[in-house]
């Protein structure tokens, strides 16, 4: 005995095909969010910028504090402080991060720059104190 197709039938065929077309045309963007990296900026405890690391960001922005400056590099996936007003330099010489967990700090400027790979549901874990 054969079976007939209803408009059921084809009601629901016809939402499978819109949901995989709604698949194909936004899918692919969440797939570049999700390899992306963000570098959070932290001042005086305080989340004061984020980058999406990609290799056509390029910027450079001074972070001040009560307690100095220091001036960021972005550039090719990487950042990275460029100079700073720490009588040591030690967060100079920390060099350019650009991979999950990654972090640079400044004791003296009470700043800290974090590397996290970003997905749907990120927290932050981590907050300088």
């Amino acid at each position: 005995m054969k079976k007939k197709i209803n408009k059921y039938d084809i009601g629901l065929i016809a939402a499978i095909i819109i949901i995989n077309v709604f698949f194909i045309l936004f899918g692919g963007k969440s797939a570049v969010k999700k390899n992306s990296k963000i570098a959070y900026i932290y001042s005086n405890n305080e989340l004061v910028r984020e980058y999406v690391l990609t290799d056509d960001v390029k910027d450079e922005v001074k972070i001040e504090s009560d307690t100095g400056y220091n001036i960021l590099h972005i550039e090719n996936g990487q950042i990275w402080i460029h100079d700073a007003s720490c009588p040591d330099k030690i967060c100079i010489s920390q060099g350019k991060i650009s991979q999950d967990g990654e972090i640079i700090v400044c004791l003296p400027n009470k700043m800290l720059i974090k590397i996290v790979d970003y997905n749907e549901d990120n927290e932050i874990d981590f907050i300088a104190n």
